[in-house]
């Protein structure tokens, strides 16, 4: 089950990493640079990158209690 977690929490990076470059080319247009496009993208993929990090830590927590009630 852990498995489905760590997957999802990666998915999660990668979508979070995604919107992150959006928000810095949406900076980058020289013709009119969307500050509010940017901001607006850049505090969803900060949450979405939160979300798959503790994803992420919750799975790994429960691998190793798995582990570790196996010894």
């Amino acid at each position: 089950m852990y498995w489905i977690r760590e997957i999802a929490g990666w998915g999660l990076i990668l979508v979070a990493l995604y919107l992150l470059r959006a928000a810095f080319l949406f900076l980058l247009d020289l013709e009119t640079p969307g500050i509010v496009e940017a901001a607006v993208l850049s505090v969803a993929g900060l949450g979405v990158l939160r979300a798959g990090v503790l994803l992420i830590r919750i799975s790994t927590a429960a691998r190793v209690c798995q582990l570790e009630r196996r010894n």
